[in-house]
Formats: structure tokens, sequence, C-alpha cells
């Protein structure tokens, strides 16, 4: 688990610039837009004082933002693991191949999540535990439907504790950091939409992170990061022969 998060450090810091670009043009539209229809979709709720169908559909919409956002963070973490280099171009390419269907498989996937969170917290812990691998299997092994739903609910059962560990980790971190940063932008400029403005640029920065650690244990636990490993050793080897 650590040596993922450690190795989440090094993609991190290897790929700043590329971070911070996917960040601006990628992660700061969807939030503003996240924003937008979270916001229109709950004042009738807000206002005839019914206040579960607000908290229903902002988590439906969050995670259907993560899982666009995964994509091309994704494809970074595979291509510096995987080739040592980074195209900033494929990581639109394969943002724009893959974000349908992975929109399509997160609309059921984020209703029924939500309902396990509203209802019982824990059926929706395990539900996202097992279907948040459906945008890495995509995007790493360009697998079918049936195989992309198949090899991550095997990823979350394998991986079930770690996962939850990560989850845990980065909710804590990022639950502290964002009450801490609302804090201050209310107590020196009093005004909302600033806040909303800080937390947006703070997930734009912070939850690629979580997305390197996690691309890197699903290249541990599908064997890639093994087969890396070995080329790269047999390739001393040869040097030194």
């Amino acid at each position: 688990m650590f040596s993922s998060v450690k190795d989440a450090f090094g993609l991190y810091k290897r790929n700043i610039l590329r971070v911070l670009l996917i960040g601006i043009t990628i992660f700061l539209p969807i939030q503003i837009l996240y924003t937008i229809l979270v916001n229109y979709i709950s004042m009738p709720f807000y206002y005839f004082n019914i206040p579960l169908w607000p908290s229903f559909f902002q988590s439906v919409f969050m995670l259907m933002s993560v899982f666009i956002m995964l994509i091309p963070i994704i494809s970074m973490a595979a291509q510096d693991i995987k080739m040592k280099k980074v195209k900033t171009g494929k990581l639109y390419i394969d943002t724009v191949k893959y974000a349908f269907f992975v929109y399509l498989i997160s609309i059921p996937v984020s209703i029924f999540t939500s309902i396990g969170f509203l209802l019982l917290i824990v059926p929706g812990i395990i539900l996202l535990i097992f279907l948040l691998g459906i945008p890495f299997v995509k995007v790493i092994e360009d697998e079918s439907f049936k195989m992309v739903i198949k090899k991550s609910v095997l990823f979350g059962k394998e991986n079930f504790l770690v996962i939850c560990g990560f989850l845990l980790l980065f909710a804590a971190v990022d639950f502290v950091v964002t009450y801490a940063l609302s804090f201050l932008a209310i107590v020196f400029t009093g005004q909302m939409a600033i806040t909303n403005w800080v937390i947006m640029v703070f997930n734009m920065l912070f939850l690629p992170l979580f997305i390197f650690t996690m691309t890197k244990q699903y290249l541990n636990w599908n064997g890639e990061a093994d087969v890396i490993h070995e080329e790269e050793y047999m390739k001393q080897l040869e040097q030194y022969s």
C-alpha cells in the first residue's frame, strides 16, 4: 500500500506540468459543470425542504464527474510506468476515446452506489470498491463491457482492504484540507464563491495523487508492473554482459 503511495508521489513529481494542464483543461471545467448542475437540480428540493434528494443528486453527479476525470490521469500514469515517457496528446485522445463508455457505465454505478451510501453507507462503500476499477480496466486494457465489469469486481475483491485504506486515507486528507481552506477563505474573503474556487483548485491538484496510487496498485495486481520490472532487469543484464 505505502509503496504505491510512494510511487504515486514520484509520478506526480515527474508529471507536475501535465497534471496542471489536465487540471485546468479538464478537471476545472468538469467541476464547474458539476457545481452548476447540482445547484440547479437541488434548488427546488431545498425550496420545499426536502433534504434527502439534493444529497442523492450531489453523490450521483460527483461520482460521474470523478469517473470521467480519472481517464486522463490513468493514461498519464500508465504511459509513465509502462513506457517511461508521456505523450500529452494521448492524454486527450484517451479521454475522448473512453469518455463516452465511462460516462454511460458511470450512470448506473453512481446511482446504485449513492443509494447504498444514503441507506446504509456500508453497501455504498462495497459497491464503490468493486466498481471503482472500471475506468482503470478500460483505459489500461481496453476490455469489452463484460470483461471491464468482471475485472473491476475481481480487482476490488482481491484488493478490498488496500483500496478501502486508500479511500479512507485520501478522504480524510481531503476532508481536513478542504475544511481548513474553506474556513480560511470565508474568514478572509467572506464569499462562498471564493471558497468554491479554492476547493475546486485543491481537488484539481489532489485527486491526481489518488489516481496515480490506484493506477500503480492496478498495474501491480494485473501483473504488468512485474513484466516491466523484469524487462528492465534483463536490459541491465545485457548492458553488463
